[in-house]
Order: C-alpha cells, then sequence, then structure tokens
C-alpha cells in the first residue's frame, strides 16, 4: 500500500518536474524581453550595462535551471526504479549543488549592479548548503550499506 503511495508521490514530482522544465523553456523564449522587464520595472536601471548584465545573468540562470531540473528528474526517476542510496545519485545531487554555487556567483556578480540580488545570492548559497547535507547523508548511508553487504 505504501509503495502506490511512494510511486504516486514520485509520479506527480516528475510531472512538476517536466512542468518547470517547460517553464524554463518558455523563459529562454521570452528571455530579452523579460531580462530587460526586470532590470527596468523591477530593478529601476535603464542603462545598457545594467540590461546587458540582467540578460546574461538571466540566460546563465536559465542554463542552470535545465541542468538542475534535469538532474532532480533523473533522481526521481532512480527512485522510482527502487535506486536511491547510489553513486549515481550523490552524482546527481553534486551537480545540483555545484549549479546552486554557480548561480549565487551570479547573483553575487549581478549584486554589483543591482544590490538586491545579493539577498538572491545568499540564497543559492544556503539552499546549496542544505542540499550538500542531503548529498553527505547519502554519502553516509552508502558506505554504511557497504559496510552492511560485506558483513552478511
Amino acid at each position: 500500500m505504501e509503495s502506490k503511495y511512494n510511486d504516486k508521490i514520485i509520479l506527480w514530482s516528475e510531472i512538476g518536474t517536466i512542468f518547470f522544465i517547460v517553464l524554463v523553456a518558455l523563459a529562454d523564449v521570452c528571455g530579452v524581453t523579460s531580462a530587460r522587464y526586470i532590470a527596468t520595472e523591477w530593478a529601476g536601471l535603464y542603462d545598457t550595462f545594467s540590461i546587458t548584465a540582467f540578460t546574461i545573468v538571466y540566460f546563465l540562470i536559465t542554463i542552470l535551471a535545465y541542468i538542475v531540473l534535469i538532474c532532480v528528474f533523473l533522481l526521481l526517476r532512480n527512485m522510482s526504479r527502487d535506486v536511491v542510496f547510489d553513486k549515481k545519485n550523490t552524482d546527481l545531487i553534486k551537480y545540483v549543488v555545484i549549479c546552486l554555487i554557480a548561480a549565487g556567483f551570479a547573483f553575487f556578480g549581478l549584486a554589483f549592479v543591482w544590490g538586491e540580488a545579493g539577498v538572491l545570492s545568499l540564497v543559492a548559497w544556503f539552499v546549496s548548503l542544505v542540499v550538500l547535507s542531503v548529498k553527505v547523508a547519502f554519502d553516509k548511508a552508502i558506505a554504511m550499506k557497504t559496510d552492511l553487504d560485506l558483513t552478511i
């Protein structure tokens, strides 16, 4: 009974991940216009340098979002196959952490143009710390599982 419940959660999570991939693709299609809108209307910056900086960071973040979402989708796919404590999963989590750290640096760079981006930088780094903690827990569980497999 519980397995069906978990399978449903995983299925809906996969659907949600695909939905977010589609949203990021739509964000890419409207990228230049969206970045200009964010720079001018949200940040109140109208100079060419600031708009260019927003556009570069915007597209960098969408690339990182693709990587994160694909890693999450692959993690969910592995979970649906009952592959949980596996080196492949910790590698996927590592890629997510790297993308979050890179996003933090992108927002940090943008903070020199728009100070409020510094908050986004801190959020990205904080989330990377949380995800890294999950990776460490997975690594520890893999080591413990390996030790238990060897003792039996």
